[in-house]
């Protein structure tokens, strides 16, 4: 969890320094005031990247030369460590413990966190690489066979897409296929095996908040046939030949999700989307804590939006019963859930950010 966060020339903000409670933070303020970007600050420190669309560049305060964010982390066992991130105009720099160096998958490791946003309706709505994303993190903090095979695969798929791209001899094609089948499969075979652990895992949550509607998970692997990767590649080798790029693959995979025998995004709303979503990535939390015993930050953005006051108590319990900390935003202090009293409450207004002592009321 983080004990301590600091940030200084982050976008609106000329300098942050609070101590979020260990469960729910509640963050309020006026559309504008800098909620969302308190969020981006700690998904940078976790993930090493804004989840906006602007990305990290125009983060920096008009004015600074560039931006640092910190944090104070309590770990298992009572170990600490100090994280940082710091932006210029021309570079990214990683800090753990006061040392440089550190990369995007130092910080992914050290801090697990999800994040629910306005656009979270796209796991449902849009192309694969959004569930391909979702399915991922999970597999890579828990299967361990699953990213050094990853690596392996996409440095092999890169080079078989580079001689179909250059319309190389079929020789110097084919000459990377043991190596995208054997790294492919064991990608596969992660995969399958996370998705099968979190569908057992999903009716419990999801009834909580969706109902008696049974929800469905379907892995697509990203070749077709019943005959394997390797058949797959062999016989679209010609057809990959024409196109210039590998057509088939883990790279390709897709996750289906459906509530009642139908698709998500054609049977529920958009209101009913954030909360599947969210109960999947309270699931993934869950898997993550019963394997590792890591528990990931839960970033929450304008959780209100297009929900209900049943939906929002509904969801608000979950994220309680489910523990670890919490960030969520509002824009006031009374569309808060009552399941959310205890929560610590911070405002923020004119670029600044502060602690407040007001409880929130439904």
């Amino acid at each position: 969890m983080i004990e301590r966060l600091r940030a200084l020339s982050f976008r609106c903000f000329e300098a942050v320094d609070i101590a979020p409670s260990a469960g729910v933070n509640v963050i309020t303020g006026d559309n504008a005031s800098g909620k969302t970007s308190l969020l981006e600050a700690i998904y940078f420190l976790g993930r090493g990247q804004s989840f906006r669309q602007s990305g990290p560049r125009p983060a920096i305060r008009r004015g600074a030369a560039a931006f640092t964010i910190s944090a104070d982390l309590a770990v298992d066992e009572g170990r600490a460590h100090r994280v940082g991130v710091q932006r210029d105009r021309q570079r990214i720099e990683f800090r753990i413990d006061g040392e440089s160096g550190a990369s995007r998958l130092d910080l992914v490791n050290l801090l697990p966190l999800q994040l629910v946003d306005p656009n979270v309706h796209r796991l449902l709505e849009q192309g694969p690489r959004y569930r391909r994303h979702f399915m991922d993190w999970g597999v890579f903090h828990v299967e361990h066979a699953f990213f050094p095979a990853w690596r392996r695969y996409r440095r092999a798929l890169k080079q078989r897409n580079r001689a179909l791209k250059s319309r190389r001899p079929k020789t110097d094609v084919i000459a990377w296929d043991a190596e995208l089948v054997r790294s492919g499969e064991i990608v596969d075979a992660s995969r399958r095996a996370y998705i099968e652990y979190l569908e057992r895992k999903l009716p419990a949550q999801a009834k909580q908040l969706l109902g008696d509607e049974a929800v469905h998970l379907d892995y697509a692997p990203g070749w077709s046939g019943d005959d394997g990767f390797g058949s797959a590649l062999v016989s679209h080798l010609e057809q990959d030949r024409r196109a210039g790029f590998t057509q088939q693959g883990p790279h390709r995979a897709d996750l289906r999700v459906s509530v009642a025998s139908a698709s998500a995004r054609d049977w529920v709303s958009r209101g009913q989307q954030k909360i599947l979503t969210t109960v999947l990535l309270l699931v993934q939390a869950r898997i993550l804590y019963e394997r590792r015993g890591l528990q990931p930050i839960l970033l929450i953005d304008d959780m209100a939006a297009e929900l209900g006051r049943h939906y929002r108590e509904a969801l608000a319990e979950e994220i309680v019963a489910a523990g670890g900390q919490c960030f969520l935003t509002f824009l006031e202090p009374a569309l808060v859930p009552e399941a959310l009293a205890d929560a610590r409450m911070f405002h923020v207004e004119h670029g600044g950010i502060a602690q407040v002592s007001r409880r929130p009321t439904c």
